[in-house]
């Protein structure tokens, strides 16, 4: 019984060294040889047409400057890539003048030209925000129209108070 046991231990420790030393040897080794370095082509500097590190003052120079890439530019997509641009510096939180219902605009024109944009998901998050902001700012301008409404009518109840003093 103690042979039989003994016997079975062998077998099994040595087939899980046959295991290992199999397993061991699938596995490629690294080469100690160095790796040479990637070949860097270098191209041509293209036109940039687009700038993201602008100054606060420039805002409306760069605005004009993709209104004029929309109008005169000769290859398509850069004109299409002019528009979601312009709805990013219209919105942006360094542009002084922001103008939102353009950027939506702009951001619609976008996804009009490449139907591919509308399942992009910071394309579909941008245009959901600049809706929000639109439907709020329509909000906004109905209550202080019922602000200066409220205030006119308050004036004249504070003049027919006076009267029946």
């Amino acid at each position: 019984m103690f042979n039989q046991r003994r016997r079975l231990i062998v077998v099994l420790v040595s087939l899980c060294c046959v295991f290992v030393l199999a397993v061991a040897g699938c596995i490629p080794r690294q080469q100690l040889t160095r790796e040479t370095p990637p070949v860097i082509v270098k191209q041509e500097p293209k036109e940039e047409i687009f700038t993201s590190d602008l100054k606060p003052g420039n805002y409306s120079r760069e605005i004009a400057r993709l209104k004029n890439v929309i109008k005169t530019h000769p290859e398509r997509s850069e004109r299409v890539k002019a528009h979601l641009h312009l709805a990013g510096l219209y919105s942006s939180y360094k542009n002084p003048d922001k103008d939102y219902a353009m950027a939506l605009e702009q951001l619609e024109r976008y996804i009009s030209l490449n139907p591919n944009a509308a399942r992009e998901y910071d394309v579909q998050n941008r245009l959901h925000l600049l809706r929000e902001i639109a439907q709020l700012s329509q909000e906004n301008l109905k209550l202080g129209q019922t602000i200066e409404e409220l205030k006119l009518l308050d004036q004249q109840i504070e003049q027919k108070r006076e009267r029946y003093r």
